[in-house]
């Protein structure tokens, strides 16, 4: 099994020395919490700085190797399933570091929530296919998610938000000035995810390039957004509300205000009963984050135009549960040079 570089830098051997432990918590920017391997590369235990002065003053002695030193009561968190009232519950014991092992307690990766806002089960997929008319003649010869806000591509921007939520499987649908956009991302090494690409031969609408995905998915929800959208929806307490409801499919919203510039008539029969003088009426539109259960993927015919408001009627029509979660914070889908000119001012004091 090969060790990624960042799991070298935070793993020991059992029958590694005491010194070589230290060096490798004293390095600048370590975690100061080594995880312990066995011959098998099995995760047996942590060992810290603090764990290595216990060792000692209970009379082992620097001759001793990792093993003897290793805290073997450790926390980790093990495929298949990782769920979030498990990273809350860490958070509430101030448990921050700790490895992501599969069945047999390999290490997967190392989480550090000190660095992650969290680690959502979730698979990505982002509509980036787009051919962006509105923003003629930006979108000439740059697809629309690579246009850059700040120092940085509107696609790049969203990425990095996924993982910095924990989110490792990211699908990237494509079409228009498609291979910017594979050179740029890759294989998402780069960025700390895995990314896979869906070529829609032509558009497909919202939801249609969802039939061109894999049967079985690693994760049971699935989160869709469109590439360019620019917000500070927090994805943890979206998924949140989402998997405590149970819910088939949860669609973010956003509110848009309508000033209406009369008196509004309150009446009944014919009756006036009262006046409204100029009112404003809130309505919550649909902002284009859905979170959905993988299983509604056998709604999505294959290769056909399919909208997501083809989508959410053939969900409700199946009667299955669905819901909305409102966004409160920054929103703007990058559609008009306005709205463009308007994100590279707000990305400059924007927390994403």
């Amino acid at each position: 099994m090969v060790l990624s570089d960042e799991i070298q830098r935070n793993i020991v051997f059992e029958t590694d020395s005491i010194a070589t432990a230290l060096r490798k918590i004293g390095a600048p920017n370590h975690w100061r919490t080594l995880f312990v391997l066995d011959a098998q590369q099995r995760v047996v235990g942590s060992i810290s700085d603090g764990d290595i002065r216990r060792g000692l003053l209970r009379g082992l002695s620097p001759e001793n190797d990792c093993g003897a030193f290793a805290h073997r009561d450790f926390t980790a968190l093990r495929r298949p399933k990782v769920s979030m009232q498990e990273i809350n519950q860490l958070r509430q014991r101030q448990l921050y570091i700790f490895p992501l092992l599969d069945a047999e307690d390999h290490i997967e990766r190392i989480i550090n929530l000190h660095q992650l806002k969290s680690l959502l089960p979730v698979t990505a997929v982002v509509m980036a296919g787009g051919k962006g008319r509105r923003l003629r003649p930006l979108t000439k010869e740059t697809p629309k998610p690579m246009l850059p806000v700040g120092d940085a591509p509107i696609l790049e921007i969203n990425i990095r938000r996924l993982v910095s939520y924990g989110v490792e499987d990211v699908y990237i649908c494509v079409n228009y000035l498609k291979d910017q956009i594979v050179d740029h991302f890759g294989d998402g090494s780069r960025f700390g995810c895995r990314i896979q690409y869906i070529t829609e031969d032509r558009p497909l609408g919202t939801m249609g390039a969802l039939s061109k995905l894999p049967q079985v998915l690693e994760h049971p929800d699935i989160l869709l957004f469109n590439a360019d959208l620019l917000s500070d929806i927090d994805l943890e307490a979206f998924f949140m509300e989402h998997d405590e409801s149970k819910r088939a499919l949860t669609v973010a919203s956003i509110p848009h205000k309508v000033n209406i510039p009369y008196a509004i008539l309150e009446q009944s029969e014919g009756r006036i009963e009262n006046f409204n003088e100029k009112p404003t009426y809130t309505y919550w539109a649909n902002a284009g984050f859905y979170l959905f259960k993988s299983s509604l993927l056998e709604l999505v015919p294959p290769q056909t135009f399919y909208d997501a408001t083809d989508f959410m009627d053939a969900v409700l029509e199946k009667d299955y549960d669905v819901g909305s979660f409102p966004i409160h914070g920054y929103w703007n889908d990058v559609g008009s040079l306005n709205d463009y000119r308007k994100a590279q001012e707000d990305i400059l004091t924007l927390r994403l």
